[in-house]
């Protein structure tokens, strides 16, 4: 790539989850705003918007000369596919400037009914490496949103390998998975974050369990709740790699949250003064914030990112509790403070575990030496009253008191955007000639312009003011109009006037004209989705061979599930030279066995090394978790089958990642019993690897809780490896323990507790003309894989029914079997 030209700026992109939200991003100068349609967006809870007034929120949008990005970017279901479909007609209608989009075939669909709609692959489509990056550009995507995961330097390296444009998240609440990699709230209650219903199980406490005994972490109770991400200080460097948009995450938030951080990052860019910019910080901050960092910007830290102590809103320290103190029957906090704090503030004293003990409310007194103050700055000893139902006498001196809320400065925030509001920079260009009628064209820097003819002739001056002065006066009082004047050009001869009166009607009809330009359409084709579900077919070819597979994560587990009678195993170890030998061990001491590896499912730039060493091994089968894999390893000639990372949920979506080799694809667990029964009775069955038993894979994290909990480490490199010195688990508040698992990549999964069978959908499957299945194991000893390797061969085999596995597969102390994500919830 040539770096000749200097990059451009980045574009601001704010959240909009409601018309205040999104009038208040155009006011505090975002350069886009983007927000959902009700239904197929990653946040089902915000108001959202309905396609009824798109086209009119589009026409504000591009009247301020904002761009306008619509998120579809969520997994979608064959059923809901016409809905889809109207969902794209009615962004092209409006104008949209791209819709963000997560599915495969959802692209597939935007292409085929509006190819002039630009495309942007969202985070949830998991883009940690320039492969996938292209992979996304191939399927009509002009921009990809990087995974939250990413580094600086990963970016660079990704930005180094594509010109596709880049999008990267620099503020706001972080996700300890990967966005598209999360199944928490689909195992657990159906509610599934890849179709915008996140639970946020996240955010809930846990218990460590290390090697069957708790842990004892004090106060840390939320271990998996990271710090939220402010990145403002890294703007500029992202700007010099030329990333094309820095996205502020918040389509729950208030306007307040909306103003503040757009402000905030028009000042980082523009490199505002550090006081100045320290100040605009807080602001942002103060509107929410769970604590904050550069999150993985500035590199794996697993000290860091998760301190534990809470899991939601606490503003900015403010100070230190001292103790309490009785005045007049009222129970004081004293603070020595850090920040000044007001009467009418939010504060919250720190609790215990879980929040135990914690105490908030609003400032109802502050005393400073006896006597009552409305304010207190940073450095004093205070005390405060906060109201009658506070519980203060739990108060526990040395814990950090917070400032939750400041109306003041949160109104101050709304009440500037509303008094400067950003304006689009207009030039006016006056011509002709004396007796002619002039012309006027307005030029927009936001890319409007139009041209009107003035109603008087141009006359020949007779003193009074300059033309240019008249020009400026009048054609520059815009007022209440989007536009602000930045210059006027005038080719007109010496010593002329136009009417002042004239000039002010040809003021109003450019604006008029301008505004009208702002409605636009895009085409759209007479392709429906019947069209593209009907042409989505397989690859005509033969399906793969037949056959029951165990994923393994050790050597053990794998001989005994060849012994039990597996028709093949997938290797995911931990150990990279432990997989080589396990391959060589299982098949010098087996003949005719089939062995696969399956490598991470994350990839991130240089990480393609992991991938090299396990096609040295030569296996009989290889893994497809991540997009990056899907479109490099298109042309190698083992076989290659989709793992449920690639979340296809749909005809579309299957006939896309075979079109790239697989061999074969896993449905994903997004699907319920009745939808994964509807893909495979089509043409896809025969192509489709079905797990049949396996504990949910919950979270995915970057994060790994068993370096930050049982080292001092700060990433790989100085951890001391506790991942392969102890069994670690997350208990939670029902009691269960979720094994969690370190990956080649030191990548943690959190496993659910209890195995998910799908034995009950087994015969139907059969049925359909699927022919490959799949049992996942995680800390399985040899008997129990030889348990349930045998229960389902005798399943498949038609020898027992699903209830007899279900009652076959109960462990004694342990959890037994579910249905999780295959049940099938009432509309």
């Amino acid at each position: 790539m040539s770096s000749a030209a200097p990059p451009r700026r980045p574009e601001i992109l704010a959240p909009a989850g409601d018309e205040a939200a999104l009038r208040a991003a155009v006011l505090a100068g975002a350069d886009a705003v983007y927000f959902g349609l009700q239904g197929f967006n990653a946040r089902a809870r915000a108001k959202n918007f309905d396609a009824a007034g798109l086209a009119k929120t589009m026409t504000f949008l591009h009247e301020h000369g904002v761009r306008g990005y619509v998120t579809l970017n969520t997994l979608v279901f064959d059923e809901e596919l016409e809905n889809v479909e109207n969902a794209v007609r009615a962004c092209a209608e409006a104008g949209v400037d791209a819709v963000i989009v997560q599915d495969l075939g959802v692209a597939r669909l935007v292409k085929a009914i509006a190819p002039a709609l630009p495309i942007h692959a969202s985070t949830q489509m998991t883009c940690t490496d320039a492969g996938a990056a292209e992979l996304a550009r191939e399927l009509g995507a002009s921009r990809v949103i990087l995974a939250r995961e990413l580094s600086v330097d990963d970016i660079a390296a990704i930005r180094r390998a594509t010109d596709v444009e880049l999008e990267v998240f620099v503020h706001g609440a972080l996700c300890i998975a990967y966005s598209g990699q999360c199944l928490t709230s689909e195992a657990i209650g159906g509610r599934s974050a890849n179709r915008g219903a996140c639970a946020q199980a996240c955010r809930l406490p846990y218990e460590l369990v290390v090697d069957g005994e708790k842990r004892d972490l004090g106060e840390h109770a939320y271990l998996l709740s990271p710090e939220d991400l402010e990145a403002s200080a890294l703007a500029p460097k992202l700007a010099e790699l030329g990333v094309a948009s820095l996205k502020i995450e918040g389509r729950l938030k208030g306007p307040d949250y909306v103003a503040a951080t757009t402000r905030l990052y028009r000042a980082a860019l523009e490199a505002s003064a550090k006081e100045e910019l320290g100040s605009i910080r807080k602001t942002a901050l103060q509107t929410y914030s769970r604590g904050s960092g550069p999150g993985f910007l500035a590199g794996v830290d697993h000290q860091r990112l998760v301190e534990g102590r809470a899991c939601d809103h606490r503003g900015l320290p403010v100070g230190e509790l001292l103790g309490t103190a009785r005045a007049r029957g009222k129970t004081l906090l004293r603070i020595r403070l850090e920040e000044a704090i007001s009467r009418g503030d939010g504060v919250l004293v720190e609790g215990g575990f879980s929040g135990e003990g914690e105490i908030g409310g609003r400032i109802w007194t502050i005393t400073r030496s006896g006597a009552d103050t409305p304010r207190a700055e940073p450095g004093e000893e205070v005390s405060v009253w906060l109201g009658p139902d506070a519980r203060a006498d739990a108060a526990k001196p040395g814990r950090r008191v917070w400032k939750t809320d400041d109306p003041a400065r949160e109104k101050a925030v709304l009440a500037e955007i509303e008094r400067s509001p950003r304006k689009v920079p207009l030039t006016i260009r006056v011509s002709g000639a004396i007796g002619e009628t002039p012309r006027f064209e307005a030029i927009a820097t936001s890319g409007l312009r139009c041209a009107v003819t003035g109603d008087a002739p141009i006359g020949e001056a007779r003193g009074g003011a300059d033309v240019a002065s008249v020009l400026k006066d009048k054609l520059g009082r815009l007022g209440d109009t989007p536009f602000e004047l930045a210059a006027i050009e005038a080719d007109l001869p010496a010593g002329v006037m136009i009417p002042p009166s004239s000039l002010n009607r040809a003021r109003r009809a450019l604006v008029e004209a301008l505004l009208a330009s702002a409605a636009r359409k895009l085409d759209t084709t007479s392709v429906h989705f019947q069209d593209l579900v009907r042409a989505a077919s397989p690859p005509d070819r033969s399906p793969p061979p037949a056959g029951l597979f165990v994923l393994c994560r050790t050597e053990a587990q794998a001989a005994a599930a060849l012994d039990a009678g597996a028709d093949g195993v997938y290797l995911d170890f931990l150990e990279l030279v432990g997989t080589g030998a396990a391959l060589r061990a299982l098949r010098a001491s087996r003949t005719n066995v089939t062995i696969g590896v399956a490598p991470p499912r994350i990839r991130k730039p240089g990480e393609e090394k992991i991938d090299r060493y396990l096609l040295s091994l030569e296996p009989d089968l290889l893994l497809v978790r991540g997009l990056g894999a899907l479109r490099e390893g298109a042309g190698l000639v083992i076989p290659r089958i989709g793992d449920f990372s690639l979340n296809v949920t749909n005809r579309l979506t299957a006939a896309e990642v075979l079109s790239r080799g697989l061999s074969a694809f896993t449905p994903s667990f997004d699907l319920d019993a009745a939808q994964l029964e509807g893909l495979l009775d089509s043409p896809f069955g025969p192509f489709a690897e079905v797990v049949l038993h396996h504990p949910m894979p919950l979270f995915h994290m970057e994060h790994c809780v068993i370096a930050a909990l049982l080292s001092t480490g700060k990433d790989h490199r100085d951890c001391g490896r506790p991942c392969e010195k102890h069994k670690v688990s997350l208990r939670d508040r029902a009691g269960m323990e979720h094994p969690v698992e370190a990956d080649v990549g030191c990548r943690n999964t959190v496993f659910h507790a209890a195995a998910q069978s799908a034995a009950s959908l087994a015969s139907a499957a059969k049925r359909s003309g699927a022919r490959r299945f799949r049992i996942e194991l995680v800390r399985e000893t040899a008997e129990d894989v030889a348990r349930i390797v045998g229960t389902y061969r005798r399943l498949l085999g038609g020898e027992i029914s699903a209830p007899e596995v279900f009652r076959a597969l109960e462990t004694e102390g342990g959890y037994g079997v579910v249905k999780g994500s295959l049940r099938v919830l009432p509309a």
